[in-house]
């Protein structure tokens, strides 16, 4: 008997997952992986992946279509744009192109850390105001960084169709053909294109790591199915203000 409880205490304790083993595990063995983040909460390397992935993308994307051609295919249908001198709609394409690759690459960096910023914030009010969880900022910020990796995974996908596929018809939209908006035709209301377009398997994915997260995070206070509902319940939330935005901007 002794004998036995000395082996058990002599047992090594598994080894911490490295940074690389984390961002992999949380992909494919999520379980495992976000109960390893709750107990040591870690995030740079996993935001340094997704910034570095999003300033490709944008870096593909710029070099291989250019924002004036995907400028010119979103204005096709648009009534005031239409309605607008062929002298003027020059200006303001030309103003706006002026200032898109910026703003993409302003929301590949710090776009990237303030949505997660904000990510981890809200569900940390909700899951420790609501369900008294009395989970951490770090233990919040490192799921939620982990759980946003297989947008990273689309944007690469995205990166390799930019530089394999022919660039004639190519859209920012229809580029993945991974969300319901981009099997919808073009002359579709911008709100329903914007509804389908959050239809997204990668989102959906995502939307399932936070849940299995932040049920990690809290301490077994949580199980999976109610930190996703929670998740779910949210995220349709801000779907549904998304696409209100969009109805009324017409």
């Amino acid at each position: 008997m002794a004998s036995e409880e000395t082996t058990g205490a002599n047992q090594p304790e598994p080894a911490p997952q490295g940074a690389v083993s984390r961002a992999i595990g949380a992909l494919i063995s999520p379980r495992a992986t976000f109960e390893s983040i709750a107990e040591r909460p870690s995030w740079a390397f996993p935001l340094v992946v997704t910034i570095v992935v999003g300033l490709l993308f944008v870096f593909s994307f710029s070099q291989r279509i250019g924002w004036r051609t995907v400028l010119e295919k979103q204005l096709e249908t648009n009534s005031a744009f239409n309605s607008l001198s062929p002298q003027q709609q020059q200006q303001q394409i030309d103003r706006v192109v002026q200032f898109a690759p910026i703003a993409a690459y302003a929301s590949s960096t710090v776009g990237s850390v303030i949505i997660l910023l904000i990510v981890a914030a809200l569900y940390l009010g909700v899951f420790n105001i609501v369900f008294g969880t009395g989970i951490k900022f770090k233990q919040a910020f490192g799921v939620s960084v982990h759980a946003y990796l297989p947008l990273a995974v689309k944007s690469l996908v995205g990166v390799l169709i930019v530089w394999v596929r022919p660039l004639e018809g190519v859209s920012l939209q229809k580029l993945v053909m991974s969300n319901v908006g981009a099997f919808l035709p073009s002359s579709s209301p911008a709100w329903l294109i914007t509804f389908g377009s959050l239809l997204d398997i990668f989102i959906f994915w995502t939307l399932v790591l936070l849940g299995i997260g932040f049920a990690a995070a809290s301490g077994k206070k949580l199980k999976v199915g109610a930190a996703l509902t929670v998740i779910c319940v949210v995220w349709f939330i801000f779907v549904i203000g998304i696409v209100g935005l969009t109805a009324i901007r017409g």
